[in-house]
């Protein structure tokens, strides 16, 4: 074997166990960052008990009662300040997203979620948010900000996102 395919060998091998170790402490850094509630996962913001969503920014969520989609007043002084900060910004786009406890099948809790969505999203349209600066979708009970299955937990995950999508 000739001088010069050995050395491109000994390259390609270097080269090999170089890209596994920066991928293997790539990996490393994001679980690290996960677990001190960091932003290694696309989700964490998931994890803060005010704020939620995943995008340019954060709007305060909304809770609901067990299996209702109304807006109580709670959730409706936090929709006015979360109109406020849309309509104050001229080009603004918001996914509204809708979010269960995981009792009840998928399809319960996924039209559930669409229900709160569209009733956070219909709150904000009355408050004076222009429609087409809102989207909508459920998640039903796929993104829990608790995995926990007490009140504490069911509580926290009836809830409703604001993704800012556009500043």
């Amino acid at each position: 074997m000739s001088k010069l395919k050995k050395l491109t060998q000994k390259i390609n091998f270097i080269s090999v166990v170089l890209l596994s170790v920066v991928a293997l402490a790539g990996c490393s850094a994001k679980s690290k960052s996960r677990e001190a509630g960091g932003s290694g996962s696309s989700d964490s913001n998931y994890n803060d008990m005010k704020h939620g969503g995943v995008g340019l920014g954060l709007l305060e969520r909304i809770h609901f009662d067990f299996d209702k989609q109304d807006i109580g007043p709670a959730a409706a002084e936090i929709l006015k300040k979360n109109a406020s900060t849309i309509k104050g910004s001229g080009s603004m786009r918001v996914l509204v997203e809708g979010h269960c406890d995981d009792r009840g099948t998928n399809e319960y809790n996924v039209a559930l979620g669409e229900r709160r969505a569209k009733a956070a999203l219909n709150y904000l349209v009355s408050l004076g948010v222009a429609r087409n600066r809102l989207e909508m979708k459920s998640w039903g009970k796929e993104k829990p900000l608790d995995s926990g299955h007490d009140d504490k937990a069911f509580a926290d995950n009836r809830r409703a996102e604001f993704v800012i999508l556009e500043k």
